[in-house]
């Protein structure tokens, strides 16, 4: 493996997908009808963590597939997610701009969902002739939260837990239903499995689980203080975590399996990454959505396919609003005027001390911490260096060294140089204007997934 942000693997590698798109172009014009473009798959898993998978260290043997595609590919090893819950990070990905700027998720005691104003991955690669399918499995990601905008089809299920296979099967349908299409597919792919509760399917319940879940897949918490009343069963959640994990990258080595069956396996981009992570009580906390520890924000991101270096480890700060970007510079087109990220293929290689900013905690009533005065929780990630503050209550902040203290247990005062990257971010002028969600539905919702209780 190669270290950095780029090298000369990847600056041929980048030119040949250059010329590749190229003669896509000029063979188009001379009649061609087949566009040679590749088809793209985007996977999201909701809550998977990095530091749980092979290719980021974890000791496990959880994700053999996705190891695979890390060395196939390339590797982020320090990618962020901009929130530490589904709707704003997945706006993120969808838009490449900051929380801050496309404004969805909880503001002011409201949830607001994606503009459908803004430009977005679908929208973009729709108008570059793609076609576009959106496979989402939970409800706060479908239509009337506006992800659906700029897609051919797109499909939610309200409470996708397990359904990694039928998702998986949905692709490969619609793939073979359509055979001798003649335009190149984009695919937004996301997966709920890894999500509370932890109750992955036989064999994968008992892969590090001897006994099974024993009907234990998740935490218990005292409904007035919201502590956790059962402590002692963290390793067995985490077992079962790490179950969901294998079960899910099964799944995603079926499809690439059949991708390969059909022919398509070399001419398919596939990333993969995570909106958030999670907390196993590292922190004191479980779950996701309160805090900004990097438990819950340092997520995967993996680029494997045509043109794309094998074995590489980009190792330069990086975040979910890069990956639109990334996309739109692999097929040579321009990126909304807005977007905030970069790519991260380019051949000019990206500032190490450029900002990643992370907010947008969630709400008190859904996520039980106490988290209503904390809409002003942000954080920075500068090189190594990692700076966290409320400006709620103005709260002076704590920073942290990432590299010699990995797990925050050791708060510094937040230097004049980071402050200020806090305060750049914090006013950060908002580009999308989203409406706010019907609170009831909202709540109705999240009742079924097992927030509110």
């Amino acid at each position: 493996r190669q270290t950095g942000s780029t090298n000369r693997g990847n600056l041929m590698n980048r030119d040949v997908c250059r010329l590749f798109l190229a003669l896509t172009v000029l063979l188009a014009g001379c009649g061609v009808e087949h566009d040679p473009r590749p088809n793209i798959i985007l996977i999201s898993i909701d809550t998977m963590r990095a530091d749980h998978l092979g290719c980021y260290g974890y000791a496990r043997n959880t994700s053999p597939v996705i190891d695979s595609l890390a060395a196939a590919g390339i590797m982020f090893s320090h990618f962020q997610a901009q929130a530490p819950h589904t709707t704003p990070a997945h706006a993120t990905i969808w838009t490449g701009l900051s929380v801050a700027a496309h404004g969805a998720g909880t503001r002011d005691g409201l949830n607001y969902g994606l503009d459908p104003e803004l430009p977005n991955i679908a929208t973009v690669l729709k108008e570059a002739g793609y076609i576009t399918l959106g496979m989402v499995n939970v409800s706060i990601l479908c239509n009337d939260y506006g992800f659906a905008t700029g897609f051919d089809y797109y499909s939610w299920n309200e409470n996708g837990a397990g359904r990694a296979g039928e998702t998986v099967d949905e692709y490969l349908r619609w793939l073979d239903e359509n055979r001798g299409n003649p335009a190149p597919v984009f695919c937004l792919m996301h997966l709920y499995d890894v999500h509370s509760p932890y109750d992955p399917p036989a064999p994968f319940d008992s892969l590090y689980c001897p006994g099974g879940s024993g009907g234990v897949v998740g935490w218990s918490f005292d409904s007035l203080t919201h502590a956790v009343t059962n402590p002692e069963d963290r390793d067995h959640l985490v077992n079962l975590y790490d179950g969901e994990i294998s079960w899910v990258d099964s799944q995603i080595g079926r499809l690439i399996s059949e991708l390969h069956a059909r022919g398509l396996d070399e001419n398919t981009l596939i990333i993969i990454t995570a909106d958030h992570g999670e907390e196993f009580l590292e922190h004191g906390g479980w779950g996701h959505s309160h805090a900004l520890w990097q438990e819950i924000l340092h997520v995967p991101l993996i680029i494997c396919g045509p043109g794309i270096p094998s074995g590489a480890v980009d190792s330069i700060n990086a975040g979910q609003f890069d990956i639109l970007p990334t996309v739109c510079g692999y097929l040579d087109i321009e990126p909304p005027a807005a977007v905030e990220g970069v790519d991260l293929l380019d051949s000019v290689p990206r500032p190490a001390d450029r900002i990643i900013p992370s907010s947008r905690v969630g709400m008190d009533k859904v996520f039980h911490w106490g988290v209503e005065g904390s809409e002003g929780l942000v954080c920075v990630l500068v090189e190594g260096m990692k700076a966290v503050r409320n400006y709620t209550d103005g709260d002076p902040g704590a920073m942290y060294n990432l590299d010699a203290d990995p797990s925050e247990m050791n708060p510094l005062d937040v230097s004049e140089e980071m402050g200020w990257s806090l305060d750049q971010y914090w006013t950060t002028p908002r580009v999308g204007h989203p409406t706010a969600s019907n609170s009831d539905a909202i709540a109705e919702q999240l009742h079924n997934l097992g927030y509110i209780r």
